[in-house]
């Protein structure tokens, strides 16, 4: 795993968490992977983050490998950072909410 940022590290946990809840909500894994330059608006652990901080931190990730971002700031996460978080998190939607909480 690359070294994070305490920002990136709080992002990736955001966008693994709506990744399961994509899931479980029944959509494809393909369709859960994608996100639009606008998915962190309605979140409240990031929902107040400037666009400028969004779009850095997203950067980041995508130097890291966890996601693939295109020019417009849409991106799909990858199977590499599926599997780090699948590792990082043995018990799924539950430890995500809890390490998310616990960001400050």
């Amino acid at each position: 795993m690359a070294e994070l940022t305490k920002d990136a590290d709080k992002l990736l946990c955001c966008i693994y968490k709506q990744y399961l809840e994509s899931r479980k909500a029944g959509k494809s894994k393909f369709d859960s992977k994608k996100f639009y330059e606008s998915f962190y608006k309605n979140d409240k652990h990031i929902g107040d983050w400037t666009d400028d901080d969004i779009s850095e931190t997203l950067i980041e990730l995508h130097k890291s490998q966890y996601i693939r971002l295109d020019i417009a700031g849409n991106f799909m996460i990858t199977d590499s950072m599926i599997i780090y978080m699948e590792n990082r998190f043995k018990n799924g939607l539950l430890d995500v909410l809890d390490v998310i909480s616990k960001f400050t």
